[in-house]
């Protein structure tokens, strides 16, 4: 009798462990490794010791039946403070600036999508859980903020439920209301950034982007330089590679003009490469063969193969009849010797072929 009541005791003291959120004491490589042999994702709490709502959440939410049951089944969860052990490492990887964070892997360590701040309720946290991982709709957000609900958490919530369901018109209008109520200042809190970086509720020739480029200097205050400089990147590079390829049909010099001063006003350093792109174009548009075979010649032959594919010909063929015929010679021997290197049989027989018509050139 004694031993079974002995047990009883242990069976009821063991429960809430079980039904609480299960985080285990693991590295995140070995959660990464435990997730994959598992089939499961990695949740991570990130925390510091300061954080009040972090406290809370870890003491009044995190426990609950209801959440554990939900994460345990679906992650390996762990937890580390960001300001101790691997956690800065984790927070400069996953840009995590603000506390508390929740991140959502996978088991490769890609960031399916992140959850910050304080959620008062185990139910509203599940939920919040499913949204980012796009498991449900964003109907019961959509309802609270038609009726009027601008809370800046949930302004935030919302805006990050929207992206992670791909709802992109709806997250221009949210966000574009939100940029009206928000100061100089309070725009380039890193709270906001992940509405600049995604090019798919902030694409260029919006009033976001327009803003981050005239404000760069308080963006890599408030941001940091390295994420905002890798922003700026990849603006300038899709900018003039779509030129360069001929997606923008309508762009002239003076566009190139502009997006060069643009360039030279965000002072990006080791990124020369993008001044080449303004040299070449500059040089295509005033159908200058000269100048454009000079640049042509500087950035192709080492071009990567991906890009080389739709960036390649189109400056040889925009110049047709402006060529030399020392110009053509050099391209066709260019063609050639790239043809054998690519692995993308297409693009092999594409240079390849690609000479013939130079030669008409």
């Amino acid at each position: 009798m004694k031993k079974f009541v002995l047990l009883y005791i242990y069976i009821f003291l063991m429960l809430p462990v079980f039904a609480q959120t299960n985080f285990q004491e693991l590295g995140l490589e070995k959660a990464l490794e435990k997730a994959k042999g598992e089939g499961k994702m990695v949740f991570i709490d990130c925390y510091t010791s300061w954080c009040g709502p972090c406290k809370i959440m870890a003491k009044e939410v995190l426990p609950l039946k209801e959440v554990g049951n939900f994460l345990n089944e679906r992650f390996v969860c762990v937890k580390y403070d960001m300001e101790q052990g691997e956690g800065p490492e984790i927070a400069k990887k996953y840009r995590v600036d603000a506390y508390p964070t929740f991140l959502l892997l996978n088991a490769d360590g890609s960031l399916i999508n992140s959850i910050v701040g304080m959620t008062p309720s185990g139910q509203e946290f599940v939920y919040k859980v499913k949204l980012a991982l796009g498991e449900i709709s964003t109907v019961k957000m959509d309802s609270m903020y038609a009726a009027g609900n601008r809370m800046s958490r949930f302004v935030l919530s919302y805006l990050k439920a929207l992206e992670a369901t791909k709802q992109y018109d709806k997250a221009k209008e949210v966000s574009a209301e939100l940029m009206k109520n928000l100061n100089d200042s309070e725009k380039s809190y890193a709270t906001y950034w992940f509405l600049y970086e995604n090019p798919n509720i902030s694409p260029m020739g919006s009033e976001n982007m327009n803003y981050l480029l005239g404000h760069v200097d308080n963006f890599r205050k408030g941001v940091g330089v390295e994420p905002v400089n890798a922003k700026l990147t990849s603006i300038f590079e899709t900018q003039l590679e779509d030129i360069i390829r001929g997606k923008n049909k309508t762009t002239n010099i003076v566009d190139v003009e502009e997006i060069e001063n643009n360039l030279k006003a965000c002072n990006l350093p080791g990124k020369e490469y993008l001044y080449d792109y303004v040299a070449l174009l500059k040089g295509m548009f005033s159908l200058d063969a000269d100048a454009t075979f000079a640049v042509f010649m500087k950035i192709f032959p080492t071009m990567e193969e991906g890009k080389l594919s739709y960036l390649y010909f189109r400056p040889i063929t925009f110049l047709k009849g402006k060529w030399s015929e020392q110009q053509k010679k050099e391209l066709i021997d260019l063609s050639l010797k790239l043809s054998p290197k690519v692995k993308n049989v297409v693009l092999q027989d594409g240079l390849k072929f690609f000479t013939e018509e130079i030669k008409k050139y």
